[in-house]
């Protein structure tokens, strides 16, 4: 049997929403004087002898944070999946998120590659063997770990400037949306649809950072209570959410003719709603314009 190509895109989104969860403690100094060293995620203690020129970022995310901050002339290469902003597409691909072109990466020379949780021991130490000296950087499974990591790669890049810039206009439009959400007079039950059928239901469940989006953007989740983005369709089910929201990568139609969903109060009535997967996925600086969607689709009557 052939496996569909929403499942594949499935197995991926899910193995990014885990990854972004699986974070170690991460430490570094408190400015970008050189050398510096860094004890990143993977707990591994580098030295990065002076301010990076020549940069490969292993993650879209990590793609989007330099971009923002305004290293992206730093950028020589990337993910296939580094797609945002559009002028990252004229940096050179390394591969993807799971296959990295070592011999390329050698051939671009770069001061650092940035890896991912997706980086392989053996690939980290093909590259290293190479000269190449690797970080890896991702993000603890909560919102604030985003403003984290963007403040990290700034230190590291010499950025700071500009990554504080960019945590600062994050926190400003955050403390905006709480308060709009604030006025709101009801609390919609919702249910966050990463994935369905193919075994199990997979969602944002209450320790995961879209839980946490779904609360300041004043929604109740009703998986509140499952844990690492699974939960039984029967209590989805028996808890019947107001609102079903899901990632755009899904497939609307094949969603509301499931078992279980097509029977569902908010099904019926029409409110199953769509949002961009890269703004609420992506644990990168878009991350509160996704909040802000999502907080739009939960209390349209504020907007």
């Amino acid at each position: 049997m052939k496996i569909s190509k929403i499942f594949k895109m499935l197995i991926l989104t899910l193995a990014i929403l885990l990854m972004s969860g699986c974070s170690g403690k991460l430490s570094i100094g408190n400015d970008s004087s050189y050398p510096m060293t860094i004890k990143d995620n993977s707990g591994m203690s580098v030295v990065i002898d002076k301010e990076p020129e020549k940069v490969v970022s292993l993650s879209p995310v990590t793609t989007e944070i330099i971009a923002a901050i305004g290293g992206l002339d730093k950028l020589v290469g990337r993910t296939s999946y580094c797609d945002y902003p559009k002028e990252v597409k004229e940096v050179d691909e390394i591969g993807d998120l799971i296959t990295v072109n070592v011999e390329k990466i050698v051939e671009l020379d770069p001061d650092l590659v940035i890896g991912s949780a997706y980086l392989d021991q053996g690939v980290r130490d093909q590259l290293e063997n190479a000269g190449m000296t690797v970080v890896t950087i991702y993000t603890e499974d909560s919102f604030e770990g985003t403003y984290k990591d963007i403040e990290t790669i700034g230190k590291i890049l010499g950025k700071t400037k500009g990554a504080a810039q960019v945590v600062a206009e994050m926190k400003d439009k955050v403390e905006s949306i709480k308060e709009k959400v604030a006025k709101a007079k009801t609390t919609p039950s919702v249910y966050f649809v990463v994935g369905f059928g193919a075994g199990g239901e997979f969602t944002a469940t209450g320790d995961t950072f879209i839980h946490q989006m779904i609360e300041m953007a004043g929604g109740k989740n009703i998986a509140y209570d499952g844990v690492q983005w699974s939960f039984s369709l029967e209590k989805i089910v028996e808890r019947n959410p107001e609102l079903v929201i899901y990632s755009s990568m899904l497939d609307k139609n094949e969603l509301i003719r499931t078992n279980g969903f097509k029977d569902l109060d908010s099904v019926k009535k029409g409110s199953v709603l769509s949002i961009e997967a890269n703004l609420i996925e992506r644990t990168g600086p878009r991350l509160a314009e996704g909040l802000e969607e999502l907080a739009k689709l939960i209390h349209p009557e504020l907007y």
